[in-house]
């Protein structure tokens, strides 16, 4: 049981027993250790309920969906500068971002003061902003203000709007993996001044210099409503932008490698109302944020018709306007793929709007994505008074803060209920829960095999309950490891629940050291992809099937992998793993090369690669061996040695180990012949084909032969040994160091 559940079973809080202590002043929030919002590119992710993909079946539960809790203390961030508008209309809002950097929260927020302008503020806590001077950009003859972009400062430029100033909605990104320090920072923007989207870099969030092609044709077409993030699950960028159908105002989405060549996936909107809105619903905009695997929506709600038939004017959507509230809500939403949204159907409001005359009242505008302080998530938003297009609107900036996974619940009350996951592979019996029960509400659960008959010893009368509140409890069984036999086979999770809501789960990922040995000698003369060799040995093939051929040649069976430039096919086997940069690893193959071919870096190699993360390769040539590294658009080889590889099948192994601050090594049949700091190996973002062997040779010309190939995850024992004595002809081996 952990610290927050034993103090809500005490009836107590952190900052009571703080006070108890002694201690008056809670001590502020850190930036968090672990990024719990988007998770690790390559999971696992925590299983959430927002829809019924982590569910098989369920009984005597309800899914509930939460709104996000007003703070009592807002707003957080109020109208008090000249330049953040007129007393009676404008003020400072959210179009903008706040991000965890630097050790505090830094906020780029928006207001209208005669064009668009955008401030700069930042916090310990959260909670209490501060206004730094950046003396950047001159306010009635003075730079002392936190103004960091309005109108266009170069006397030289000649935007065709200028007084609308440079940057509408702005969405900073921070890329710690961009080489350029000049480009630490991205702000991706509609351009008011040019009317387009407009993307700029920074060294440090505040001194921003737009790319100048940008400033004549946009990144993308659109309206003048744009939320930009990064996507680390796929490595792009991605925007959702104001599009337009039958309905009126709506979002479509366009993503991209590197910031400045954008696809647009749909041509149109891929988020609209439907059937289940009130008439008076357009989507004005929405903020998206990579969460756990999926992304999370908040869609602006605009409570206004839209004229049925003709064509576009002003005075027609102002007409059709006249009987509509014209006020803005927050919604929640989600997806898979960005294309493809779902929302609850009761269309609740996530941020629920003020009542009347108070400062978020009239609309509610969400900043790009939340922070994660302690175990909450924090929105904010900007609050108008006022409707959309009313003349003395005005805006401040607020706080709603939810429990993390909070956005949903399956819910019991004081008759138990019970639901069985969709199985999975799990090897460690403990699951974490994020759950808040009554005082006399429990959750517990027993581990199921796939027929839903309980393991011994998993039982519900095995598990201890867990009463209270947490967000990372641990649920264990007296039992504290699975038999032998279960091992590899899928598990399930019956939960039960009574007075309680659960919020998200995840079973223990832990796998110990993992171990894959090929070797087609021992099992009878198969394939790596056959379906007689055992899944977690298995691998998949790539190519056509006549460059896969088994061989035997004294005493030694090996598999000849022969990609034909003739076929435009290549030959490897691959492999989906799972690691990162802090896991020591070995990958190790007894090779023979026949032919380097046509393709004369990588079509040789042995690819060692996490979907996040440093990306080895052992280099193979007829003429030497060596360390690859893998490029966003190439692949280069850090270190080669000379050596003859075609003489005879040689024990080749590449080493992690120390880490992610460690070594990389290379070894040939029990000699070092090279060794590297980790560090210089190239970040690799990619999804699957983690390892594999064989001459992938970009349907180029390429033959080599594999006699064993093997790999451990978690430990860097050998896994192979030397080449078998007599299997093959005396090696020459490597030639230095």
């Amino acid at each position: 049981m952990n610290t927050r559940t034993r103090l809500a079973l005490l009836g107590g809080s952190v900052g009571m027993v703080m006070l108890a202590l002694g201690h008056a002043v809670a001590a502020l929030p850190a930036p968090p250790a672990e990024d719990r919002i988007s998770g690790p590119p390559a999971g696992p992710w925590r299983r959430l309920f927002l829809d019924a993909m982590v569910v098989e079946r369920q009984e005597g539960l309800s899914r509930v969906f939460h709104a996000a809790e007003k703070h009592s203390g807002n707003p957080v961030l109020r109208h008090d500068r000249p330049w953040e508008g007129a007393a009676t209309r404008g003020g400072p809002y959210l179009y903008g971002t706040v991000m965890w950097d630097q050790g505090k929260l830094r906020m780029w927020y928006h207001c209208q003061s005669g064009g668009y302008a955008n401030c700069y503020a930042e916090s310990k806590d959260g909670l209490s902003w501060t206004k730094p001077n950046l003396g950047l950009i001159p306010f009635r003859g003075s730079t002392e203000n936190n103004l960091f972009l309005t109108v266009c400062q170069d006397p030289k430029e000649e935007p065709p709007h200028r007084a609308a100033g440079q940057c509408h909605n702005p969405s900073v990104i921070k890329r710690p993996w961009e080489p350029d320090p000049a480009k630490r920072y991205a702000l991706f923007c509609y351009g008011v001044d040019y009317r387009h989207a407009r993307c700029a870099f920074s060294p440090d969030g505040l001194r921003w210099t737009f790319v100048p092609e940008t400033a004549k044709e946009g990144l993308f077409s659109s309206g003048d409503v744009l939320n930009f993030f990064h996507d680390p699950y796929r490595n792009r960028y991605v925007a959702t932008w104001k599009s337009g159908s039958r309905r009126g105002r709506a979002v479509g989405v366009v993503v991209s490698g590197d910031g400045l060549l954008w696809t647009k996936p749909v041509a149109g909107p891929v988020f609209v109302a439907d059937d289940l809105d009130p008439d008076a619903t357009q989507i004005y905009g929405m903020p998206v944020f990579a969460y756990q695997g999926m992304y999370v929506g908040l869609p602006w709600i605009y409570n206004a018709r839209w004229f049925k038939y003709g064509s576009y004017t002003d005075q027609r959507m102002a007409q059709v306007e006249r009987d509509s509230p014209c006020t803005m809500d927050v919604q929640l939403a989600w997806s898979w793929d960005l294309v493809n949204w779902t929302r609850p159907p009761a269309r609740a409001q996530f941020i629920p709007r003020g009542k009347e005359g108070q400062f978020d009242s009239g609309m509610i505008y969400a900043a790009r994505a939340p922070v994660q302080v302690g175990d909450r998530l924090y929105f904010y938003y900007g609050g108008w008074v006022g409707a959309h297009n009313d003349p003395k609107a005005h805006a401040n900036i607020g706080l709603a803060t939810l429990r993390l996974d909070g956005f949903a619940s399956m819910r019991a009350g004081e008759k138990e209920g019970w639901l069985i996951s969709r199985r999975e592979v799990f090897r460690v019996p403990r699951v974490a829960v994020n759950a808040r029960t009554a005082s006399d509400g429990y959750v517990l659960a027993e581990i199921l095999d796939r027929d839903n008959h309980p393991l011994p010893g998993f039982t519900r009368d095995d598990c201890t309950p867990l009463v209270g509140d947490a967000t990372d409890h641990v649920l264990q069984w007296k039992t504290k490891e699975f038999p032998k036999d279960p091992l590899a086979e899928d598990k399930k999770i019956r939960f039960f629940l009574k007075n309680a809501d659960l919020y998200s789960y995840l079973p223990d990922q832990t796998t110990g050291p993992a171990t894959v040995i090929y070797d087609p000698d021992a099992n009878g003369g198969l394939l790596a992809d056959d379906e007689r060799v055992p899944p977690d040995q298995r691998f998949r093939a790539s190519g056509d099937r006549s460059g896969f051929k088994i061989c035997r040649e004294a005493g030694m069976t090996y598999v000849d992998l022969h990609s034909d430039a003739r076929l435009k096919t290549n030959a490897c086997f691959a492999k989906d793993a799972t690691w990162n940069d802090d896991t020591e690893w070995c990958v190790e193959g007894w090779y023979r090369v026949v032919d380097q071919g046509t393709e004369p870096n990588y079509g040789l190699a042995t690819f060692v690669r996490p979907d996040y993360g440093r990306a080895a390769a052992i280099y193979l040539s007829d003429k030497a061996t060596g360390i690859m590294s893998s490029e966003p658009s190439k692949h280069v080889v850090l270190k080669a040695v000379p050596m003859d590889t075609t003489d005879a099948f040689h024990w080749y192994r590449i080493v992690h180990s120390g880490g992610r601050e460690g070594t990389v090594s290379l070894w040939v049949d029990g000699r070092k012949v090279a060794s590297m700091p980790y560090q210089r190996l190239s970040l690799y973002r990619g999804r699957g084909h983690n390892i594999s062997f064989g001459p992938n040779a970009g349907h180029c010309e390429g033959r080599m032969q594999v006699a064993r190939f093997g790999y451990r995850l978690g430990g860097t024992e050998p896994v192979l040994g030397p080449v078998a004595k007599g299997a093959a002809s005396t090696s020459r081996g490597p030639r230095g160091r």
